[in-house]
């Protein structure tokens, strides 16, 4: 799910915020399908404070705005989404090629529920934006 392989039809970007997306009700019990709300993409403004690549070699990405923070993660598509379409592998591996700190950048993800763990930067309703599909820099 969380790298498109189950090619969900995804709904038209929409303009949010880390605040409005982080001070959503987590869903009970944690989802184990891909509930409807996980195939809204968004866009969202935000401080990039860390960029920490993972074992599964994916990046995580912390996201800041004021005191709000989420996690967004880019994984290394093509390779860890075999089962996605040929376009969302190249829009994933481009919008990573472009993934750095930066204090003022737009990223456009797909909304997902993780499990709560302990992670850097985690929301703390867990929610995520993963996989990123399309990053800028404006500073």
């Amino acid at each position: 799910m969380k790298t498109l392989q189950d090619r969900p039809r995804l709904l038209r970007a929409r303009k949010g915020t880390v605040a409005f997306l982080s001070s959503l009700p987590r869903p009970k019990p944690a989802p184990t399908i891909r509930l409807p709300f996980e195939r809204r993409i968004y866009s969202v403004e935000a401080a990039v404070t860390h960029v920490i690549q993972e074992d599964d070699q994916d990046l995580h990405v912390v996201v800041e705005d004021g005191a709000a923070h989420m996690v967004a993660e880019s994984p290394n598509a093509p390779f860890c989404a075999a089962n996605a379409t040929a376009y969302r592998k190249k829009q994933m591996a481009a919008a990573r090629n472009k993934v750095r700190i930066c204090s003022h950048a737009p990223i456009v993800g797909v909304a997902f529920w993780d499990r709560a763990h302990n992670v850097t930067g985690r929301a703390p309703n867990a929610i995520e934006l993963h996989p990123i599909l399309d990053f800028a820099c404006f500073s």
